[in-house]
């Protein structure tokens, strides 16, 4: 017998790796989308969502109760509950659980969320353990003896790298503790240095390994290549296919199912960061949702589609993929600001070069006029992204080159201090 409705999925949303339109673009004959936000959404998502509301239900639940949230999910009747925002994780966990669907568990959910915890879970293993500690604040030197210099600094809750930094001495420590907001936790890591027959590539010496996981079964979709990270470890763009030899790509699957187990993932999408250094690849951590920009990417080059995907497997609906081979090289370009705190956007020149250029197919700006720039902020601090393919890694480092020979961002600096 045929099913006249399509099931419905709801959605925990927040600041992530999808958009209200792009979930609801991909759920079309799929499911119906019943968004669940907060008044926290920056304004951008709420517009989306007011924008959807004769496709989509939507519920502000700001200042709902757990029971109040679980009777919404009961009275929509939905079959599916998922999430594309990191800080969305646990809370759907708790109600795939009430609701007896889909999902990872709720104690998965916690070691996804909390990088202090998950690092604690991989230090079982060899393969992907690092040195690392709860930050003390109180104790900044014992935290450091624990680690070593150089170490990293970054918030056990968090994503894009924001409130990240690299810190070579006890002094590095103290003023980063003293620059960061002070009501967040913080984890200092080892350092991962790259491996050194990379490092005058022309790419970054770190991956993302994009995988899907259902009823306990895991599949790799693709691994992501990446341009170097920027000082404050932003994103500066990625491409498929990736760059390495066979026998890295082997270490890189291998290591990256290895944590998957580790930290029990049996649902859902994944998005895992793998140094690549000297001693071979190394986890720098596992992220429980899609990957930020990734859907767009691995759409373009292989038909791939992760958000569709993830509504699936929320559904429970048996999802099988055969990416096919990857013959040019996709690519987004990010335009990263010069390194500033606390400086105003004031509009970049050079994009006419770019847009005419036979490789590029897009430029999106993604900041407005008198929005703030700040390093520390992570990859959301960037200002726009360049789309584009090239018909080998030759012609897209010509591409790269252009890129940042000819995009200058304007920026001002102004003196306000901005910490959130």
């Amino acid at each position: 017998m045929t099913r006249k409705t399509l099931p419905k999925v709801a959605i925990f949303y927040g600041n992530g790796s999808a958009t209200p339109l792009s979930i609801q673009a991909a759920s079309i004959g799929i499911c119906k989308i019943v968004f669940l936000y907060q008044e926290d959404c920056s304004q951008s998502d709420l517009s989306q969502i007011k924008l959807l509301e004769k496709h989509a239900t939507s519920y502000n639940i700001s200042n709902l109760s757990e029971e109040e949230i679980e009777g919404i999910l009961h009275d929509e009747k939905v079959e599916g509950i998922t999430t594309f925002s990191e800080y969305k994780l646990l809370e759907t966990s708790i109600f795939v659980e009430k609701m007896l669907l889909s999902g990872n568990s709720v104690e998965t959910a916690r070691a996804l969320v909390n990088k202090f915890m998950q690092r604690e879970i991989l230090s079982k293993s060899k393969g992907t353990s690092v040195k690392f500690t709860r930050l003390d604040k109180n104790n900044l030197q014992q935290s450091l003896l624990a680690v070593g210099t150089p170490a990293i600094i970054k918030p056990v809750v968090g994503a894009g790298s924001k409130w990240t930094k690299k810190v070579n001495s006890y002094e590095e420590l103290e003023n980063a503790v003293h620059e960061f907001p002070p009501d967040h936790e913080y984890v200092l890591e080892e350092f991962l240095s790259g491996n050194k027959e990379i490092e005058n590539s022309f790419y970054g010496d770190y991956v993302s390994v994009e995988s899907i996981h259902q009823g306990g079964n895991s599949t790799q979709v693709s691994i992501t290549g990446k341009l170097p990270l920027t000082q404050h470890f932003s994103e500066s763009g990625m491409f498929l296919p990736h760059p390495f030899s066979k026998k890295i790509e082997d270490e890189i699957r291998s290591i990256e199912s290895e944590a998957i187990k580790a930290l029990k993932i049996t649902s859902g999408t994944t998005h895992t960061e793998i140094k690549i250094t000297d001693e071979g690849p190394k986890i720098i951590e596992v992220n429980g949702r899609m990957g930020g920009y990734v859907s767009e990417i691995l759409k373009r080059a292989t038909g791939v589609d992760l958000i569709r995907i993830t509504l699936q497997i929320s559904l429970n609906q048996e999802v099988v993929i055969q990416p096919p081979p990857i013959k040019k090289v996709y690519y987004q370009v990010f335009l990263t600001p010069p390194i500033v705190e606390n400086g105003i956007y004031q509009g970049i020149t050079g994009l006419d070069q770019l847009k005419d250029y036979k490789d590029i197919t897009h430029v999106q700006i993604t900041k407005k006029e008198g929005e703030t720039i700040d390093s520390r902020l992570g990859t959301e601090n960037n200002i726009g992204i360049v789309y584009g393919e090239s018909d080998d890694f030759k012609q897209f480092v010509t591409t790269i080159n252009l890129v940042r020979s000819q995009a200058n961002p304007l920026i001002a600096a102004q003196q306000k201090e901005v910490l959130q």
